[in-house]
This record gives C-alpha cells, sequence and structure tokens, in this order.
C-alpha cells in the first residue's frame, strides 16, 4: 500500500505555454511539488526528477497536464508486492479529441527506474528511442486525474498531432511495416498496433476542429503519419527537441503557413491515408467533433505492458 502523502511529486517543464498555470494548479493540490524546468530531453529531464527526490516512489507529471483529481494525493495507492519495480500510468483526457488513455498522464515511478533510465535521446535499445513503456515495466489505470491541453500554440499543437501520428505507427518500438512486411500496410498496421491504437490514431486525424489550433493538430497528426508510414520517416527523431523545432522553423512554417493551403494539403493528406492505409478518418468540422467528443465511448487498455 503506498501512501501517496509521503511520495516526492516533480512537475516536468519544458516549454510548454500553459506550463506555469498548470504548475499552480499543481501546487493547490500538492504544496510540497517539485519542478524540472528547461531540460533538454526527455530522458535526462526524467533522470532529473529521479535525481532530486528522495521518495522509494516518485509521481511526475507533464506540464500540458491540468490536474483535475484533488483527492488522489491524499489517497493511498495497492499493487501487488510482485509489481514493485513497474510503472503505473494514470489516464488523462485530450480536451482536443476526447482520447483518455496514458499519453502525456500522471505516473508513479519507483524512483530506481527514474534515475537509470535510458530511452528516447539516450536509449541504448531501438525499442527504447520513441517512448520508455516498451523497455520498462509498464501498467495502465483508467482512472482520469488530468486534462491535457496542448493546442495552446499552433507549434504546441502541430508538435502534439506529429508525435501522435508517428508513434501510433510503432508497437514494442517497432513499424508495422516491418513487422510484417508480406501484407498491405493497412492490413499490417491494424495487425501491428491493435484495434484500440488503430482507433487513437484515426481520432488523433480528424477531431478537433472546434478547439484552438486544432487543425494544426490535426495537419501534424496526419503528416507524422503519412511520414512514417509512406516515405520512410525515421520515427527516432520525435525524440529530438532540436530536430522537430527545426522542422517547424524551415520546412512547415514556411510551407504551411497560410491557412487555406494548409487546409488543402490537410485534405490531401487524408486521402492519401485513406486510399493507401485504409485509415477511413474524416474531414469533420467544429460543430462535427464537438457531437463527437460528446458521444464518444472511450476505449480502455489493461493491464501490464509486457517488455521485451
Amino acid at each position: 500500500m503506498l501512501d501517496l502523502a509521503t511520495c516526492d511529486v516533480v512537475f516536468l517543464s519544458f516549454d510548454e505555454p500553459n506550463a506555469d498555470t498548470h504548475y499552480t494548479r499543481v501546487l493547490d493540490y500538492v504544496p510540497h511539488a517539485k519542478r524540472v524546468d528547461g531540460v533538454k530531453g526527455f530522458d535526462a529531464a526524467h533522470r532529473k526528477a529521479g535525481e532530486i527526490c528522495d521518495s522509494g516512489h516518485v509521481v511526475t507529471i507533464d506540464a500540458d497536464n491540468l490536474l483535475v483529481d484533488e483527492e488522489f494525493f491524499s489517497g493511498r495507492f495497492e499493487f501487488s508486492p510482485r509489481d514493485r519495480g513497474v510503472v503505473f500510468s494514470f489516464s488523462a483526457r485530450n480536451v482536443l479529441n476526447a482520447l483518455e488513455y496514458g499519453n502525456g498522464g500522471v505516473k508513479i515511478w519507483p524512483r530506481e527506474t527514474l534515475i537509470t533510465l535510458r530511452s528516447h535521446e539516450n536509449a541504448r535499445r531501438p525499442e527504447a528511442a520513441v517512448d520508455f513503456c516498451w523497455t520498462v515495466p509498464y501498467y495502465q489505470v483508467n482512472r482520469v486525474l488530468s486534462e491535457v491541453h496542448m493546442t495552446a500554440t499552433p507549434f504546441q499543437a502541430f508538435r502534439g498531432g506529429f508525435r501522435e501520428g508517428v508513434k501510433f505507427n510503432l508497437a514494442n518500438g517497432t513499424l508495422a511495416y516491418e513487422t510484417f512486411p508480406e501484407l498491405p500496410k493497412g492490413e499490417a498496421l491494424l495487425q501491428h498496433i491493435g484495434g484500440a491504437n488503430y482507433e487513437r490514431l484515426r481520432i488523433w486525424c480528424s477531431v478537433g476542429m472546434d478547439r484552438p489550433n486544432g487543425d494544426w493538430a490535426i495537419f501534424g497528426a496526419r503528416l507524422g503519419c503519412a511520414m512514417t508510414a509512406l516515405e520512410g520517416f525515421d520515427h527516432t527523431r520525435i525524440a529530438d527537441y532540436g530536430w522537430i523545432q527545426n522542422f517547424w522553423d524551415q520546412d512547415v512554417l514556411a510551407e504551411w503557413q497560410d491557412e487555406s493551403r494548409r487546409r488543402e494539403r490537410t485534405t490531401e493528406l487524408g486521402k492519401r491515408l485513406n486510399a493507401e492505409l485504409a485509415l477511413g478518418i474524416a474531414d469533420l468540422d467544429a460543430d462535427a467533433s464537438r457531437f463527437f467528443k460528446s458521444t464518444y465511448r472511450v476505449r480502455r487498455a489493461f493491464g501490464l505492458t509486457e517488455t521485451v
């Protein structure tokens, strides 16, 4: 039984425009919370979080998350003794598209796991280059503790959508098209990532026009998916803060800043993804996006993610 009031809590921020507001909410709930700010690299930031803490388990909160469950930090969390080394990831609800899963959500880490991480920019195994969940024991807990707000600026929205568009071509750190080269790409993708993640990818590529900068997130998701699935993009680049900033500055803004041209390109990408991956994504306007989110029933993921 883990008494959450005894755990160190660390807020992780880099350049998120809503970070200060969200950190204030964290301090309202957990006055003793610490902050790691401006550390470049996913791996480096998480290891820094472990280094500044003393408790055996550490709670991390990403800066684009707004806490909504104030009771959590005064409660207790029960788990089996055999799961002492497991990372517990709680669901977050993304206000862009109503998806609820572990992306960006609150996590409970064994401190030892944090300080020995070797993922993302410091990965020693290829499957760890994009996410830690494929190389450390990772358990999805379907309790929503926070909301993800990742569309405060065009860049934040594009970056979030692009990363998810890339990541949903992967399972266990490997690409669908390398794992099932004999299958048509659409079949390979569904076989590789499973129905729940396939659905999430379709939603990222379709829903959110009712949110500020939501069009940038949808454009990013479609572009990331197309580049990865159809153009041989090196998916490990999304772990590099410098690369994605340069890509935004030098390629995306230069080519697609004009809204009408960007909307045309978004539609073209949708048609290509539907034709070559059979994704069945849709061009939903603001009203359709709001309606979808009001009726969507979230798919749940349960249990321990096996590592390889």
